[in-house]
């Protein structure tokens, strides 16, 4: 009987806190930074050091989430749910994650006051990055979230070719897989987010815009850490795509990527040509 009213107890507490924190304590502001890994995601919680930021936050829960989502297997209301009463609970003000992009549907509708922040790269930098990582850093891609970057990446839709070669004997994928992967993410959260909610940033822009993302957060710009706006760069470069025939290069950036790169003004090689 003790542990029932303990129980009951804490039940009451838990929605007294959920129910009075808005009130009591509330948010200064509230964003998610959604872009890709390796487009700053790091450096936009860093940035926001001074507020209750989190890079990943609750990606035990999330990761599940987001495999399910890809896989179709994930219910939208219940998603819906279960992320709503996980911002209620955790209640932070930055919360920074590809996972928010990738689960942007659901999030989107279940905080329908939070705005979004889209990093994005140029997409062969951000491939070069990406590569790098996995270098320099080899994943398990028996983990949850070596299970997450292969669906992904789509891994088994592209057949590799003579010209991937300095990507596949190093274990990776052909490189079609991974720019479908940077116009997909991008045009998820393109699609799904209100454009008065969302802000899009150039990796190479974050420190120069940071008066900007302060106006549009609602926040003053003295609060935000600049120094803290190029976090985790990679700590050894190894120029695999550099390895890669040009012509193969730009003929397949031009096919998974030019129509979205013109899109955000980004520079397409050919187009001058």
């Amino acid at each position: 009987m003790r542990g029932v009213v303990r129980d009951s107890i804490s039940s009451a507490r838990e929605l007294a806190k959920h129910v009075l924190r808005p009130v009591l304590r509330p948010r200064r502001t509230d964003l998610c930074c959604c872009g890709l890994s390796k487009t700053g995601t790091h450096s936009l919680a860093g940035v926001f050091e001074g507020y209750k930021s989190v890079h990943h936050p609750d990606q035990d829960l999330r990761l599940g989430l987001a495999i399910a989502w890809l896989k179709g297997e994930l219910d939208p209301a219940q998603a819906r749910r279960t992320l709503q009463r996980r911002d209620r609970a955790l209640w932070l003000e930055m919360e920074s994650s590809s996972l928010g992009g990738i689960l942007i549907e659901p999030l989107a509708h279940a905080c329908p006051n939070k705005k979004f922040i889209l990093t994005v790269r140029d997409p062969l930098a951000w491939c070069d990055s990406w590569i790098d990582h996995n270098i320099n850093r080899p994943p398990d891609l028996s983990s949850l979230w070596g299970m997450l970057d292969q669906l992904r990446l789509r891994a088994g839709a592209f057949e590799p070719t003579l010209f991937d070669a300095p990507l596949t004997e190093r274990g990776f994928l052909p490189l079609p897989c991974y720019l479908q992967l940077w116009t997909g993410h991008n045009e998820r959260v393109l699609r799904a987010v209100e454009p008065d909610r969302l802000l899009l940033l150039r990796t190479d822009e974050i420190a120069k815009r940071l008066p900007e993302l302060a106006a549009w957060a609602g926040i003053p710009v003295e609060t935000l850490r600049s120094e803290r706006s190029w976090l985790f760069a990679a700590p050894k470069k190894h120029g695999v795509l550099a390895e890669l025939d040009p012509r193969y290069l730009r003929a397949t950036l031009e096919e998974q990527c030019g129509p979205l790169m013109r899109r955000l003004a980004f520079a397409v090689p050919g187009d001058r040509d």
